[in-house]
């Protein structure tokens, strides 16, 4: 698949030319934070009570990050972009969204020694943590409070529709051909058990600006 920041190019491209051809009255923007990175977000008209909407995620932290129990030094990003469908929902500034991202949470580091459903594993291993499908649906609920003409306050709701998986490099050098059997049927229970998850929330503040 390619890359998220790929497909951002490609549809900030299409977006640019929609702008060309549409008012600037039709053209709104949101910009702001969320637990999936800074955010920005290009939103259009298309119908009455009706907004496409084309978020934008970019994050990205280096630091020592507790997985599951482990300290796992490393890079955490969340890198993503959105395709969302927003119906106003009365008057009262609410809104319901539906749509499909692409890219989203990763984490990738190494740690000194592994535990894993109770059991310790001595060695340097190589760990990711990431969504398990890059390309997911999306649902959410938003609520924008105008500050005069153009200006509004911004707040959202949401979750995406996948769930995390954990792979590892480094269990193959574990000696003990009995143990690292165990390390691998350990790790396949621990994707098991994040596989029952199946949604991964996020919260959003920002401002809005209509043109």
């Amino acid at each position: 698949m390619k890359h998220p920041l790929f497909l951002a190019t490609l549809m900030m491209s299409g977006i640019a030319t929609s702008v060309a051809a549409q008012s600037l009255q039709d053209l709104s923007v949101e910009a702001g934070l969320s637990t999936l990175g800074v955010y920005i977000a290009p939103k259009f008209d298309v119908a009455p009570k009706w907004q496409a909407r084309v978020p934008l995620y970019l994050g990205s932290v280096s630091d020592t990050f507790d997985v599951d129990g482990n300290d796992v030094a490393g890079k955490f990003t969340s890198n993503s972009i959105a395709l969302m469908a927003d119906y106003a929902i009365g008057n009262a500034g609410f809104r319901l969204s539906g749509g499909v991202s692409f890219g989203g949470y990763k984490l990738e580091g190494s740690a000194s020694n592994l535990t894993i459903e109770g059991n310790t594993y001595s060695g340097s291993f190589s760990a990711e943590l990431k969504q398990k499908n890059e390309i997911a649906p999306v649902l959410a609920v938003g609520y924008t409070l105008p500050l005069g003409e153009n200006w509004g306050i911004v707040a959202e709701i949401g979750a995406r529709i996948t769930s995390l998986e954990i792979s590892t490099t480094g269990q193959d050098l574990i000696a003990d051909a009995a143990e690292r059997a165990q390390f691998n049927a350990d790790l396949a229970q621990a994707n098991r058990d994040l596989s029952d998850v199946k949604f991964l929330p996020f919260v959003t503040l920002g401002v809005s600006y209509n043109f």
